[in-house]
């Protein structure tokens, strides 16, 4: 068993700090990947990483949480080898939009000529959200956007009223509903449907030189996966709260209540081809990158093939 046999050191980043990343939080804080026999030194991106994937391909981590997109950008703009990703942590988008005023219904006709604050920290969200005003005859150069702001200046211009509509994560979402500073609006997971959002990611010569870790890290996340499936928000956001230590507990259970109820998280971690595709389709219109790439060049799942036929 890994659990009895010589422990290995891990180091897993995450891009930021949200419960969109809650399946990586049961993993750490569910002593899966302790199980597993390694000892995972977790975090956040530090700041002199621009993303994590620069702290993978400078030695610096050796998995990470990174949107596929990255990989995909990097092969589009001539990159002979990228970060191969090997299991997804997000099958769908987990952002959402909301509104300063009660719409009922919301008509889509109504972000034309608005002001709206975006997500700020990576190309991904606004590209998906750009996807999904196109799909409702709008076009994104239509839309107001007030940029430059992180996610605490942004929530407070929102309250300010210096925007009418502010996309974020969660718990973001859940607190500025919660203190009646506005409205929901657009989940764009349901309006995009599933896709290879973000996952976990090496390089080449980690996956090569470190199998055994790769291996006991993946059975570890798909029993993390599987222990996310079968219990109830209540369960899940007690399991995970400690990361986020100034949310009220009541807040992480509501906001992963309403992830899981989209089916956010994928129950199999396999980083499934025709969500790739999708993915690309959202890359492409939003002009990110201008051919499709080859899958096999930034997607391994023989990993995770692996790793499930292990625990049987």
């Amino acid at each position: 068993m890994a659990s009895t046999s010589k422990r290995r050191p891990l180091r897993l980043l995450e891009v930021i700090r949200t419960l969109f990343y809650t399946p990586i939080y049961v993993s750490v804080a569910g002593g899966f990947l302790e199980k597993e026999g390694l000892d995972v030194d977790f975090k956040t991106c530090p700041p002199e990483f621009g993303h994590p994937m620069a702290a993978v391909i400078n030695g610096a981590a050796d998995i990470a949480q990174s949107g596929i997109m990255r990989s995909i950008i990097a092969s589009d703009w001539g990159a002979e080898t990228v970060p191969v990703h090997f299991a997804e942590i997000n099958s769908r988008d987990g952002f959402f939009v909301i509104s300063r005023t009660n719409q009922d219904p919301f008509k889509w006709e109504s972000l034309k000529g608005a002001k709206l604050i975006p997500v700020r920290f990576s190309p991904m969200p606004w590209a998906s959200f750009q996807y999904a005003l196109r799909r409702h005859n709008i076009e994104p150069s239509e839309v107001d956007l007030v940029t430059g702001l992180d996610l605490d200046q942004a929530m407070a211009a929102f309250r300010e009223d210096k925007a009418e509509y502010i996309h974020v994560p969660q718990p973001a979402a859940e607190q500025l509903l919660e203190d009646g500073s506005g409205h929901l609006v657009i989940a764009l997971g349901p309006v995009n449907g599933h896709l290879a959002y973000s996952s976990f990611a090496a390089t080449n010569h980690y996956l090569a030189t470190e199998p055994e870790t790769v291996q006991r890290f993946t059975v570890g996340y798909a029993n993390a996966l599987d222990w996310l499936a079968s219990h109830n928000a209540a369960d899940v956001g007690e399991a995970v709260a400690g990361f986020f230590p100034n949310v009220s507990l009541e807040l992480v259970v509501k906001a992963v209540a309403r992830l899981k109820a989209q089916d956010n998280w994928p129950t199999d971690p396999t980083l499934a081809r025709p969500q790739f595709e999708n993915l690309h389709d959202i890359l492409i219109a939003a002009g990110l990158c201008k051919a499709r790439q080859p899958y096999a060049k930034m997607v391994r799942t023989d990993i995770v093939a692996e790793a499930l036929s292990s625990r049987k």
